[in-house]
Order: C-alpha cells, then structure tokens, then sequence
C-alpha cells in the first residue's frame, strides 16, 4: 500500500466533521501557497491566434467579414451527405 492509500485510509477513518475541517484546511493550504508563488510571465503564456495579428487589425476585420459572407452565402450541408 502506498504512502497516499495509508492516509486516505487513516482520513476515512475520521468522523465526518473531522473529514471536513481536514479538507478545508488542505484546500486553504493550498490557495496560500499558490497565492504565493509568481503569476507566469507573458513568456509562460500561449499566445491567441487574434493575438498573433494583433498589429495588422483590418486583416482581421477582413477575413471575419469573409467568414460571415461565406456563411450567409453557402449553405451548411448536413453530415453524412456526399457530393
């Protein structure tokens, strides 16, 4: 049996308020040590693909006004069907 099985076993064992108060503490633990460490830097960070054109926006603007007048134009087919 593991060392994580053991005290699973050993917290099983606790009355269920104990059980609770346990939790909470662990889940409290673990939002302070978090807090604590550094936010990613923008490195860290995966970039958006509206991101990636963020310097060329009426590129942008373009290709969303072609996908709209493509929908309205072309009719979505239903799966299944062949040409």
């Amino acid at each position: 049996m593991t060392d994580t099985e053991q005290i699973f076993q050993a917290i099983r064992s606790l009355l269920i308020q104990e059980r609770l108060r346990l939790v909470e503490r662990v889940v409290h633990d673990l939002a302070d040590a978090s807090a604590a460490e550094p936010a990613p830097g923008p490195a860290a960070q995966v970039p958006s693909l509206v991101g990636l054109f963020a310097d060329e926006p009426e590129l942008v603007d373009d290709v969303c006004r072609m996908a709209m007048e493509a929908r309205r134009r072309d009719p979505l087919r239903a799966g299944g069907e062949s040409d």
